[in-house]
């Protein structure tokens, strides 16, 4: 798959690393060697780098241009760039210009994993720097131009249907809330059977969303088909440019970082995902500003004032305790 321009300077192991469920087996191994060998790429022709991946002159040139780049020389100019924006970052920030152990290359300074023996400060100094790197690059594979496709299938949805399996279920939970507080009427059913039934149920007009860390979740992916096949728009947020969804979406947005460590999709994908989600619910939300009588300060206010009657604060509770 070629996209229409290469990864931007900043996200470029992102970009590439969303690429690889794409790539055929040859040119996976390019890529693969790309990341683990940055460094050497910038300093490489294209027969060297065919050798380490151990393919033809002809397949480093494919795979250059199924990640986004128009050959090889492109891609070792990217590769150059970047090392040399993370070198002035890291002089800036009185580093050592990346050389810390375990970078892909050496370009990226790459993230230790929690150990045996780590105190606890460590241990999360460690989880949240790698959500700070993981989220630098989460746009990486964003197509923007389906960001607008996706907020107007949305708010012109008749019944909008949010799907999530597995480590994606809470992050469609937590869609279902926040366009609720959108004005949005929405069903987000947890059970497999129930969704492929409320799925069935579309026809044009509907508007299904679909999220899906690994893009390949076989119950989410049978939502979509008989969504699609009800006539029902689709909206697949993931963080693989890959696999069958591509073809199935109206409206496909990767975001995040796939193959990310720690053991855990959480940093990788679900972190961008509810952030994605946050923003399209806020564009659906302002959108409604330019409908007559639509006001979002109301429907905050209203929110608000919902929230006050179904929490108990402290005094209220005082005030409610009979008197002894």
């Amino acid at each position: 798959m070629v996209s229409s321009s290469p990864p931007r300077t900043g996200s470029l192991f992102a970009g590439i690393r969303a690429a690889l469920p794409a790539l055929i087996p040859s040119e996976r191994r390019v890529a693969e060697v790309c990341l683990l060998r940055s460094d050497d790429v910038v300093e490489w022709s294209a027969a060297q780098l065919a050798a380490a991946a151990d393919v033809s002159a002809a397949t480093v040139v494919r795979a250059c241009q199924s990640m986004g780049f128009r050959g090889f020389q492109q891609l070792r100019v990217a590769f150059a760039r970047e090392a040399g924006a993370f070198a002035r970052d890291a002089e800036a920030a009185g580093a050592d210009a990346g050389k810390e152990a375990g970078a892909p290359g050496g370009g990226r300074r790459s993230l230790r994993e929690p150990r045996a023996g780590d105190p606890p400060e460590l241990i999360v100094d460690t989880v949240f720097q790698a959500a700070a790197t993981v989220l630098a690059d989460a746009l990486a594979g964003l197509d923007r131009a389906q960001l607008g496709t996706a907020v107007d299938l949305i708010i012109g949805a008749r019944r909008l249907l949010l799907v999530g399996n597995g480590g994606s279920s809470p992050v469609a939970q937590d869609a279902a809330l926040r366009f609720l507080t959108a004005g949005r009427a929405v069903e987000a059913p947890a059970d497999a059977l129930v969704q492929q039934l409320a799925a069935n149920g579309l026809s044009a007009g509907d508007v299904c969303l679909l999220v899906t860390g690994s893009g390949v979740n076989d119950l989410t992916i049978r939502v979509a088909e008989i969504a699609r096949g009800r006539g029902a728009s689709v909206v697949a947020i993931t963080s693989y440019a890959g696999g069958p969804l591509p073809a199935l979406a109206d409206a496909l947005l990767v975001v995040g970082s796939p193959h990310w460590p720690l053991g855990s999709d959480t940093i990788g994908s679900r972190v961008p995902s509810l952030l994605l989600i946050t923003a399209l619910q806020q564009a659906v939300m302002l959108r409604g500003e330019d409908v007559p009588g639509a006001s979002l300060a109301r429907q905050f206010e209203q929110q608000r004032e919902l929230l006050d009657s179904m929490i108990v604060s402290p005094d209220r509770a005082d005030r409610a305790a009979p008197a002894p």
